[in-house]
This record gives structure tokens, sequence and C-alpha cells, in this order.
């Protein structure tokens, strides 16, 4: 459900994209706001429907807490969102970067792909809860850090369905990279 502040931020970001000559590349062209959006929430209902588990399902409609985010920005200096669509962007958050794995979500501004290029900087990476989904995410954001020559956080933002994250693959693969992966789960 869009509430009106995100329609706010999403028109925002159209107009950006728009002024800012995005929108002279994309094909076909894009039409008005009110046209995009419908594609956005349709695209998102379709990949939504690709999955019947209803973990996967809610994953593609969460969004950060404004005051999660502001934290991580404030104590983490993070200034990117991976992962997210237009659709899942933080309100009131000037975090830039939202990646997304559909091509006219670029109408919003949108990176297209979180994996063609290497994560780097301080960033938060809330993957959708598919197993094969956040094992790749780790496993770039992972990459990315040892190959960097700049200074980079990924914040990875990964569900705990039991006590024990070690049965998780994605834990496995952090467990096999103890100097490049500070890993911690919540309290409970």
């Amino acid at each position: 459900m869009l509430t009106p502040e995100h329609l706010r931020i999403l028109q925002k970001a159209f107009d950006k994209a728009k002024c800012s000559g995005l929108h002279g590349h994309i094909k076909p062209p894009p039409i008005s706001f009110a046209a995009e959006l419908v594609g956005l929430i349709t695209r998102k209902d379709i990949s939504t429907s690709k999955h019947t588990n209803k973990k996967i399902k809610d994953s593609f409609s969460r969004m950060l807490p404004s005051h999660i985010t502001a934290a991580f920005q404030k104590w983490a200096l993070v200034t990117k969102e991976k992962m997210a669509s237009p659709s899942t962007m933080t309100p009131n958050s000037p975090i830039t970067g939202v990646t997304t794995q559909g091509t006219k979500d670029k109408v919003f501004g949108a990176n297209t792909s979180a994996f063609s290029s290497r994560f780097y900087g301080f960033l938060i990476c809330h993957p959708i809860y598919h197993e094969n989904t956040m094992l790749l995410a780790t496993r770039h954001a992972i990459y990315s850090a040892a190959v960097s020559t700049e200074e980079t956080a990924t914040v990875m933002l990964l569900p705990s369905w039991n006590k024990d994250m070690t049965t998780n693959p994605y834990a496995s693969l952090c467990c096999k990279y103890p100097h490049i992966v500070n890993s911690s789960a919540p309290s409970r």
C-alpha cells in the first residue's frame, strides 16, 4: 500500500529523473507519472505472484522505518540503499542509489541491477526474503568488500527465522570470511 507521503516521494523521484534526462533513454518512453505508477505496482504484483511463501511475498512490500534509516545514516554513515525498489524507498530519507531488477524503474531514477557493479561506500542492503537472492546479495557484498580500494561497509538486513543462524546459507557464507564480515543478530 502506498501512502500519500510515498506517492510524493515517487512523484519527486519521477520528476528528478525526467529533469536529469533519464527519461530520454528509456524505451518505450514514459507517458506520465500516473501510467508509470500503475506499471510500478503491476511489476511488483507480478514479481510477488511468482512466490508462494508468505514471508517472501511480504518482503516485496516491506520498507525500513524512517527512524532505523536515520540511525544508520547518523551512526554508520549510510548513504546508499541497495536492492530496494522505488515502491519500497524509505520516506524522508536522503539515501540514494536505490537499485531494482525492473528496467522501467529507471523512470523513478533507480539503477536496474544490484549486481552489475560492486557495492562500495556505506550502504544498506535488504533483499527480498528469498534464500537464493539473500545468498547472492551476501556473496556480492563480501566480494565487493574484498576487492574494494576504498572504505566499504554494507549493512545486510537479513531475517533469522530461528535462533540458529548457522542453518542459513547466507550466514554460513559469512562464517567463511571472518576477516571481512562482522555479523551480528539482534538479541531476543
